[in-house]
């Protein structure tokens, strides 16, 4: 039986434009109202949001699992899991910085099938299906074709990037994983790496835009990326086998 993919992507575009006007609207007046931890925050925003994209996915989909940034993981016996961070970049959206997005996957056995990113203050709306390709605005996007690490842009912490001994260009994190991971994929970075810590929020929904880009996603060891990976290399593929060798090297 195939795949209704296009179905699946209407909702994840429909949810993401209105959850970005919801989070628009409530702009102006974020306040910081949770910590989640060291360096962690929620706002009313990122609850609104959340519940908004879980209500229209229930509402269409009861039966597929659903993991999301602000709430407990609820598992079902569905093979579909869909991945949601309702506000990434969230400190950036309380001091009313543009560096923000929604992002929104859907995996089916463990694979990803769909993502989409939506940084509404950017106009940058990524979207992309397993097999047929990763746009920006409706237009294709590649990864850059740079071999070399001391020509281009490498993403991550500071602390990340300070462990690998980078002598090239490092873009320090703008707070917004998704969209770091989105500009490796339209080839304005050459990579993002993530030495330690699990991301299925950030990288979750841009798995699939990432490789129907031509890039490559693994673990710092270069084992496939998994939702409970601990770390992530993100690259254009050309620059990935230094990458690893240089995460090699830290531990």
């Amino acid at each position: 039986m195939q795949e209704n993919t296009s179905e699946y992507l209407d909702l994840a575009l429909t949810l993401t434009q209105k959850s970005s006007r919801l989070l628009l609207r409530m702009q102006p007046h974020a306040k910081i109202n949770v910590e989640k931890g060291q360096g962690d925050f929620a706002l009313d925003a990122d609850i609104a949001s959340e519940k908004l994209i879980v209500s229209g996915i229930r509402k269409k989909y009861p039966a597929h699992d659903i993991l999301t940034e602000e709430s407990k993981h609820q598992h079902t016996d569905s093979e579909y899991l869909w991945i949601i961070d309702p506000l990434e970049g969230t400190l950036n959206y309380a001091h009313k910085l543009p560096l923000w997005a929604v992002n929104i996957g859907l995996w089916k056995g463990g694979k990803p099938l769909l993502g989409v990113v939506y940084a509404p203050l950017l106009n940058e709306l990524y979207t992309a299906v397993s097999g047929k390709g990763a746009f920006l605005n409706g237009k294709p996007i590649r990864v850059n074709t740079d071999r070399d690490l001391l020509h281009t842009f490498v993403a991550g912490s500071v602390k990340h990037l300070a462990s690998l001994n980078l002598s090239g260009h490092v873009l320090r994190s703008i707070g917004c994983c998704a969209l770091e991971l989105c500009w490796v994929a339209r080839g304005m970075l050459g990579a993002r790496v993530k030495l330690h810590g699990s991301d299925p929020y950030g990288y979750g929904p841009t798995a699939c835009i990432i490789s129907e880009a031509g890039g490559k996603l693994t673990d710092p060891h270069g084992k496939p990326w998994k939702l409970r990976s601990n770390g992530a290399v993100a690259s254009n593929g050309k620059l990935h086998k230094k990458l690893i060798a240089l995460c090699g090297n830290t531990s």
